[in-house]
């Protein structure tokens, strides 16, 4: 990762700012920065310095992570005060202002008495982290083959009998034993009826004896983050739950067909959500069609109706339609793509056809 190149972007952005330096506080913007992953942490970027100010538990860590800043490990345990003492009383200072607390604005004004040259800033970082380079792209393809390569394994494990945490549980084992060094976020498999829950975690119900089974999973590989959901059926799919499954897949390639610099980020959602509402289920597919992935599990841009972003060569965006239909259950599938200079490249491999097994 080229660390002093994105600190010189940032550097580039902040004098169009007549801004002298910059206090970051977001964790995911410090590791975009520095290379830095620990879990306290503020970063100071001046004109010509970059300072990372951590505790004592990160010496270690920080001297083996961090690339392009000067580490100070804040004994006293406070290291709004450290960085404070770091900033001159006349420099004109930015801060995340939707990334701290009025507590922590506290502490800072405690020690540095320049409120008056504060500037409140939203994004200044993640605007750089929308664009992936290739050291990013090279990372988001190890950690999504290593999401696919588990699944079939998973799947194999299956039983009549067994309950979504038992297969959810198989399934972040396996994420681990592959290599993995976390969840990308908790794990969601939900089966039959309970499958309409968007966003529902496993429970002690067991999984349906014929029925759709919605499985949406990431993991976390180098900081960066993987994204995809697969519905398999047990059993005998009807008529219905083969339209319905074809329908969602028809409106996904939708707005992967969409997908080109320039567009509406918008304009994907619409794509997808055509195709559902001209079959019937419009009313059924209650989220957006996607979003951005990287270093966070959600970042810009957001494939949604009302998103105002525009696509860009070099972003990395989910793709994931669905239908959920109360009392019944639901079918969503996601994939990952990488928004190239002629449309979309799809990166990951797991197929797609309707599968299905019988317990």
């Amino acid at each position: 990762m080229d660390f002093l190149k994105r600190q010189a972007a940032l550097r580039a952005h902040l004098r169009r700012q007549h801004v002298d330096a910059m206090l970051i506080s977001h964790l995911p913007n410090l590791r975009y920065l520095c290379g830095f992953s620990g879990s306290n942490g503020l970063l100071v970027v001046g004109p010509r310095q970059t300072t990372l100010f951590t505790d004592g538990r990160y010496r270690e860590q920080a001297r083996q992570e961090v690339t392009g800043a000067r580490v100070v490990i804040e004994t006293k345990g406070d290291l709004w005060r450290a960085a404070a003492a770091e900033l001159g009383p006349k420099q004109r200072l930015a801060i995340e202002a939707d990334r701290i607390t009025l507590a922590q604005r506290k502490r800072l004004f405690a020690h540095w008495k320049g409120l008056h040259r504060l500037v409140l800033t939203q994004g200044w970082v993640e605007r750089q982290r929308v664009i992936k380079d290739a050291d990013e792209i090279a990372a988001l393809r190890r950690a999504i083959n290593l999401a696919s390569s588990v699944l079939e394994a998973t799947l194999a494990r299956m039983r009549r009998g067994m309950k979504e945490t038992e297969l959810a549980g198989w399934l972040e084992f396996s994420l681990r034993q592959a290599g993995g060094e976390g969840l990308a976020f908790e794990t969601i498999v939900v089966g039959g009826a309970r499958g309409a829950r968007i966003h529902g975690q496993p429970g002690p119900q067991p999984l349906p004896r014929r029925g759709f089974v919605v499985m949406d999973y990431g993991v976390r590989l180098a900081g960066y983050h993987s994204d995809m959901t697969r519905t398999i059926h047990i059993g005998r799919p009807t008529a219905k739950a083969r339209q319905i499954y074809q329908v969602v897949r028809d409106a996904q390639s939708a707005a992967l067909a969409a997908i080109k610099p320039g567009v509406a980020a918008s304009a994907i959602d619409r794509a997808a959500r055509r195709v559902i509402q001209k079959a019937g289920f419009g009313a059924y597919f209650p989220h957006s069609t996607g979003h951005g992935v990287g270093l966070e599990i959600h970042e810009a841009p957001r494939l949604g109706a009302t998103s105002q972003d525009l696509l860009q060569a070099g972003q990395v965006v989910t793709v994931e339609p669905g239908i959920y239909i109360p009392g019944w259950g639901g079918v969503r599938i996601e994939d990952v793509a990488l928004v190239t200079a002629t449309g979309a490249e799809g990166l990951t491999p797991t197929p797609k056809e309707l599968l299905t097994y019988g317990l």
